[in-house]
């Protein structure tokens, strides 16, 4: 049996911003971690098999991340560069939870998909466009984990009707800010 490791949600939430969802597991990220802190200390990092590209490029977009340079641009499973700074989950958040507001604190994710795809195009890269091995666009499917964490958090109801999203009644207060809260 393998030991158990246990880290705080916002551990969690870190190691998730570095890694493809359905693609890298937590040992994956946990590794590329150790992997740039014996680089940057000067120690020489085990020998391991052959990682596959996208592996090799999260290494280094974590070692950049790590030394606080900008990060180069992020490769396809086919390689192909594309250019952009692609969002992370949490920019989602807010934009989301205000969407299901104006939406009435409810809807089909059809709707909200399109409803977010306008609201957000403007501020999203060619990277965020990109597939992730699901087939789903990177933005979408940073959009699909936020609202796992919103669930766990009790912002979305977890026991919402199949293909609809729904605010809890915590989420509405959130999503109305507090100027806004006093209805």
């Amino acid at each position: 049996m393998m030991p158990v490791i246990r880290v705080s949600y916002e551990t969690w939430d870190r190691l998730k911003s570095y890694a493809r969802p359905f693609e890298d597991k937590p040992e994956d990220i946990v590794n590329l971690a150790l992997d740039a802190l014996d680089e940057k200390k000067g120690r020489g990092a085990p020998p391991k098999p052959m990682m596959p590209p996208q592996a090799n490029a999260l290494k280094v977009a974590y070692a950049a991340r790590a030394s606080g340079a900008p990060e180069p641009p992020a490769a396809s499973t086919s390689e192909h560069v594309v250019s952009g700074r692609k969002l992370r989950q949490k920019e989602f958040r807010i934009p989301l939870m205000q969407t299901l507001l104006e939406l009435g604190g409810s809807a089909e994710v059809s709707k909200i998909r399109k409803v977010m795809a306008r609201k957000m195009a403007p501020v999203l890269s060619k990277a965020d466009y990109q597939p992730v091995s699901s087939g789903e666009e990177r933005w979408w499917n940073a959009i699909c984990w936020e609202r796992a964490d919103l669930v766990r958090e009790g912002l979305f109801l977890d026991h919402s009707e199949r293909g609809v999203w729904e605010l809890s009644e915590k989420g509405k207060f959130l999503a109305r800010g507090p100027e806004r809260s006093t209805d």
